[in-house]
């Protein structure tokens, strides 16, 4: 495994030569110091680090903190500080930069690797965080029909661009407000105003369809729209928001290569699961799901009470390996 690259940003001399060996000994490629901010920086872009250690104290016009938040907005480079302020001042300013670490001076080494590899850890989990958020975002922003969040007060949070054509409000103008503020939901035939189906999904904890249902966009055009409205919950099983996709109803869906196959494997899984509806309320440290009794399952249990699901027993790759790692 490649050794972690890391940039040693110092104005002293001998005290940048004494980091760099232990890093080194610690197993971690130094290829470069600096003493200044601008050096820092030049250097960033020459070598590629996976981290940098930043002292607060630096010569030229830039200190650590200013150093640290340029680093972090070009290179998006995982910055730790070592240094010997810790006043309140200092601290807050600190806090802006969003450090991966902050050490006091004198440092014992194991103590600087724990907090490298910890911030190592956390930066390659933030990157493919980032990574998974671009592929997300870049999806909803190529699918033909609207997508738009609110959070659990019910006020906007995102909309796609396919939103914003079919209501005729823009993103930008449109966040924090209400989504009731923005459209007006009314049932096709009788036509009359219903409930915000966003607040209707967290109340109720579970998927709405939004059928035979008309929006009325910002210009006061009314289209008759098909699509659903879902509850966001999080790990602890509270809800935080909502998420509608919906769209014309008088635009026929267009397959896409594929589609009519998923569709199918959908409608199997929708048979399969046709006593199984909503959303379950799981438990985030046990894993239990209650029943309507109050009483608390398994998930296996209850999944197979309440479906045609069968279980089988096996292990999982990681897991023979885990358990068989002679194998």
């Amino acid at each position: 495994m490649e050794s972690a690259k890391i940039l040693v940003v110092e104005d002293e001399t001998i005290v940048a030569r004494d980091i760099q060996q232990s890093l080194t000994r610690l197993g971690y490629d130094v290829p470069a110091t600096a003493t200044s901010g601008e050096e820092a920086i030049r250097k960033t872009k020459e070598i590629h680090p996976d981290l940098v250690l930043m002292d607060i104290v630096l010569k030229g016009q830039m200190d650590g903190v200013e150093t640290a938040k340029e680093i972090t907005r070009r290179f998006a480079v995982p910055v730790i500080y070592l240094t010997a302020y810790a006043d309140e001042a200092t601290l807050e300013r600190v806090k802006t930069t969003s450090p991966a670490g902050y050490m006091l001076k004198p440092y014992q080494p194991n103590e600087l690797r724990t907090t490298i590899e910890l911030a190592l850890h956390r930066s390659q989990i933030d990157r493919h965080l980032k990574e998974s958020l671009r592929w997300l975002a870049t999806t909803v922003r190529c699918m033909g029909d609207a997508v738009v969040t609110t959070n659990r007060g019910g006020r906007l949070t995102y909309m796609s661009p396919a939103a914003e054509t079919l209501t005729g409000w823009r993103q930008q103008e449109a966040m924090g407000v209400g989504l009731t503020n923005l459209l007006t939901f009314e049932e096709d035939v009788p036509v009359h105003s219903v409930e915000n189906p966003a607040m209707k999904a967290m109340m109720d904890c579970h998927i709405i369809q939004l059928d035979r249902m008309v929006l009325a966009a910002k210009d006061g055009m009314k289209r008759s729209i098909e699509g659903s409205a879902a509850p966001v919950i999080d790990d602890a099983g509270v809800v935080i928001g909502a998420v509608l996709v919906f769209h014309d109803a008088r635009t026929p869906a267009r397959d896409e290569p594929g589609q009519a196959t998923i569709r199918s494997d959908l409608r199997s899984t929708d048979e399969q699961l046709s006593r199984a509806h909503g959303v379950i309320n799981l438990c985030a440290w046990c894993k239990r799901v209650p029943a309507a009794s109050g009483e608390w399952y398994d998930l296996e249990t209850f999944i197979a009470e309440h479906s045609d699901l069968q279980f089988n027993g096996g292990l999982c790759p990681d897991c023979l390996k885990e358990c068989f790692p002679h194998l």
